[in-house]
């Protein structure tokens, strides 16, 4: 099941709690069709946050051209090949505003060393995710 969370502070509450709930798995955040971002938990940081891996389909063309070659109907679906094997928490929002500024509030704490996943074929990025 998906959860509805249309406000930024309440969806990235949402996401660290994921995280504490389970201690494990990852999260995929969705908006639309299109656009997702998905979070495989390494850790806890300091203060509440957490660290993990983190992929995400935006309006690249290129992350676009995936979710097409993969022949996924969702970019969603990418996000659950990413997380295959984890205990997976899905929320999405009908905001496009709220999650492009979550998706570059965790593109902030985010570093890459131009590896690809495999499993979805996206650029994977080493995310911190503060409180």
């Amino acid at each position: 099941p998906t959860t509805q969370v249309d406000d930024l502070d309440a969806l990235h509450e949402a996401v660290l709690q994921a995280y504490y709930q389970l201690r494990k798995g990852g999260v995929v955040v969705s908006c639309d069709h299109r656009y997702m971002i998905a979070i495989e938990f390494d850790g806890p940081v300091g203060g509440g946050g957490v660290c993990g891996s983190m992929t995400y389909v935006d309006t690249n063309k290129r992350a676009q051209a995936v979710v097409k070659g993969r022949k996924c109907a969702y970019a969603r679906e990418l996000g659950r090949n990413f997380l295959m094997g984890e205990t997976i928490v899905y929320y999405s929002t009908a905001q496009e505003s709220v999650f492009f500024d979550l998706l570059r509030k965790y593109k902030r704490g985010a570093s890459s060393r131009g590896l690809i996943d495999m499993k979805s074929g996206l650029d994977l990025l080493e995310v911190t995710i503060p409180k």
